[in-house]
């Protein structure tokens, strides 16, 4: 079974925003139409404000990544943040998961950064298992604050 890792395409539209209704949907969270709708535009701008990789199946979109790039305040150099990763759940266990966050590593490292860093949720003991696998978990805690715009 052999699948491809590229950068995600205008065609890949209706594929992408499926698997992105199912990575909010397993986040608890409801997509909301304009903020789909701009995202896809950054993923697409050229240049990319946000970057995509996608990973394809036999023609079939079954995974992504969306990550960007931040200026550090400790180094010379940028970090990445992998702000989405999601693989079709009939999908899982086979190595994508993996494959795409060697991407961005990669993708990362060609711009400069020192560092790349991504999130989940405490209760994700799954996915927990394989960044323990790819990355050193970090003894920070995130604090959130919603402001009103």
């Amino acid at each position: 079974m052999d699948f491809v890792i590229r950068q995600i395409a205008s065609d890949d539209r209706q594929a992408w925003e499926d698997l992105y209704k199912s990575y909010l949907e397993f986040y608890e969270s409801e997509p909301i139409a304009s903020s789909t709708e701009l995202l896809w535009e950054r993923l697409i701008s050229s240049p990319a404000i946000i970057q995509s990789f996608v990973a394809e199946l036999n023609g079939e979109l079954v995974g992504i990544a969306h990550f960007h790039y931040q200026l550090s305040t400790w180094t010379h150099t940028y970090h990445c943040y992998l702000e989405d990763l999601y693989v079709a759940k009939e999908h899982r266990g086979k190595g994508i998961a993996t494959e795409l966050i060697e991407a961005v590593a990669a993708a990362a490292i060609k711009n400069n950064c020192s560092e790349l860093f991504w999130i989940t949720k405490s209760s994700n003991q799954t996915a927990q298992r394989l960044y323990e696998k790819l990355a050193t978990r970090s003894d920070f805690i995130r604090y959130e604050r919603l402001l009103q715009l």
